[in-house]
């Protein structure tokens, strides 16, 4: 139990009067615990000194008041209930305010691991995590009044084609696949007409994940064909021809493509990755 001197309250480990800061002769218990088995819980009783004047507390016995400069205080015991010195549970915290905040983010995070996992399809949420392309030159989606989607899928359907009078393997188109062709293609063509620069093989190694055990990317551009040259399943057929012409030969374990095709002042460039999935 902690002694403390009784007329300057200085704190001491023993009941050794004097006291070494004012030299009184007398020492009070610092704190008190009494428990009535009448009463429920139990209380703490502390010293504090009191002005009988302005009623100010102050710890220990240092007249005048620090409020009003009465050169008297007065000692009072002051009782505690420990049942109001209990921290408040979880429970006390739930408001509907805290409550309202948890659902929302709650319900944001889910739908970011739905859409993480492919469950869901956010708008601006890449779920393989390949970035888009800024500032490239020319278009993505159309050439005048061809569509550049309607030209890629006679592009595949032609190349099939052509693998399989030469006893090639036949390629399925994945969407994953096309992805990353679209990114190899745009940052390719960035880096020809816009001072780009390709991406790091690591990178889209990264991105071609285990769908590809092999894969094998394409590029190519025709300064002979152009879109003007008619609608976009010629434009598919010549395009893809072309390609075989070059010497495209995927091994036989081959049998997913991704295709991309981009068109800047008149002329079309290919971006094509072909996986043994």
């Amino acid at each position: 139990m902690e002694w403390r001197c009784e007329w300057c309250g200085k704190p001491h480990e023993e009941d050794d009067p004097p006291c070494d800061n004012c030299g009184h002769g007398q020492f009070e218990k610092a704190v008190v615990r009494q428990t009535d088995l009448s009463e429920e819980g139990s209380q703490e009783a502390t010293i504090v000194w009191v002005c009988p004047d302005c009623g100010r507390e102050h710890p220990k016995h240092a007249p005048p008041c620090s409020r009003c400069g009465n050169p008297t205080l007065e000692k009072q015991r002051q009782h505690v209930d420990e049942s109001e010195l209990s921290a408040p549970g979880y429970l006390d915290l739930a408001t509907p305010r805290y409550i309202l905040a948890l659902g929302v983010t709650l319900a944001v995070a889910s739908v970011v691991v739905l859409g993480f996992v492919g469950v869901l399809d956010i708008p601006g949420f890449d779920q393989g995590g390949i970035p888009d392309v800024d500032g490239v030159p020319g278009n993505a989606t159309s050439a005048g009044t061809v569509s550049l989607a309607d030209v890629e899928s006679a592009y595949v359907a032609t190349l099939n084609d052509e693998l399989d009078a030469a006893g090639g393997p036949q390629l399925d188109r994945s969407d994953h696949l096309d992805k990353v062709a679209t990114f190899y293609n745009q940052r390719l063509v960035k880096t020809l007409l816009a001072n780009g620069s390709l991406p790091a093989d690591q990178q889209v190694s990264e991105f071609l994940g285990e769908e590809c055990q092999r894969g094998t990317p394409i590029t190519f551009s025709d300064e002979q064909l152009s879109i003007d040259d008619g609608t976009a399943q010629e434009l598919g057929e010549r395009l893809a021809t072309a390609v075989a012409e070059r010497g495209f030969e995927p091994t036989q374990s081959a049998n997913a493509v991704g295709v991309d095709i981009h068109t800047v002042d008149g002329r079309l460039y290919l971006g094509q990755f072909v996986c043994a999935a």
